[in-house]
């Protein structure tokens, strides 16, 4: 059994038996972990008020190899995420980010870009950030890191530079210049779309909320995203069917 600490980012957390709780939490050095936070249910845990979903802490735990469960010994609060989920909204928005890492994240595996992005994307909603920017700025990076939605330079079939017109190609579940998309099931994507996909490739979510996209356009990218990541996964994140479905019904 080894000893590692490490600053992380808290997925989930939910109850186990009567005393424990499961915590699964994000590093940048060792991936994503599950471990059990042990009598973190009772009256006077170390752990009271530490596990907070998507809080920033600092995390040590005890590691035992063939063992799914690492054993959480400390935890240190660094950035709380109170604020996020001071809502509904906030809740379900912060559940569907941290679905996406419980998702494409690996395990003991080095997870520094996604550990950067899920830090700086909560941080700039900390900050007031619009929280439809920060979704779709989010999760286009997420497919992006995964090789699974590329900033459109070219087109993926003929290897025509895109310039400014580009559809989403649904055989494909990719964007692709006008003339390979004739004959086929297609989604008209525009210039704003267009703009905020190059944008966000080499803008952070600060200069990016400097020139807002508009509404409309980032509902398009949501749904593109949506498609893209259905193809992929070839199922839909639960966390997305339940934030959709708890904000229509209000």
């Amino acid at each position: 059994m080894h000893s590692s600490s490490a600053h992380g980012l808290l997925l989930d957390v939910f109850n186990l038996q009567e005393r424990d709780k499961i915590v699964s939490f994000l590093t940048a050095e060792h991936g994503k972990k599950r471990g059990v936070a042990q009598g973190a249910r009772t009256k006077f845990s170390r752990f009271a008020g530490q596990l907070q979903p998507l809080a920033k802490v600092a995390i040590t735990w005890f590691e035992k190899e063939g063992r799914d469960l690492v054993r959480i010994s400390d935890v240190e609060l660094v950035r709380p995420a109170s604020a996020l989920q001071s809502d509904l909204e906030g809740i379900l928005l912060g559940s569907y980010l941290a679905g996406h890492i419980m998702e494409f994240a690996q395990e003991n595996e080095d997870s520094a870009t996604s550990y950067r992005l899920l830090d700086a994307t909560i941080e700039a909603l900390l900050g007031g950030c619009d929280r439809g920017l920060a979704a779709r700025y989010f999760e286009v990076w997420v497919l992006r890191l995964n090789g699974i939605f590329p900033t459109p330079k070219e087109c993926p079939l003929c290897g025509r530079a895109i310039e400014d017109q580009v559809v989403f190609l649904e055989s494909e579940a990719a964007l692709v210049c006008p003339s390979c998309s004739e004959g086929h099931r297609r989604i008209d994507v525009g210039p704003a779309e267009l703009e905020f996909l190059w944008r966000s490739a080499r803008e952070n979510l600060e200069q990016m909320s400097k020139r807002p996209t508009a509404p409309a356009a980032l509902a398009k990218i949501e749904m593109l995203c949506a498609r893209v990541r259905r193809n992929f996964l070839q199922s839909e994140l639960k966390s997305y069917r339940v934030m959709k479905e708890t904000l229509a019904s209000i």
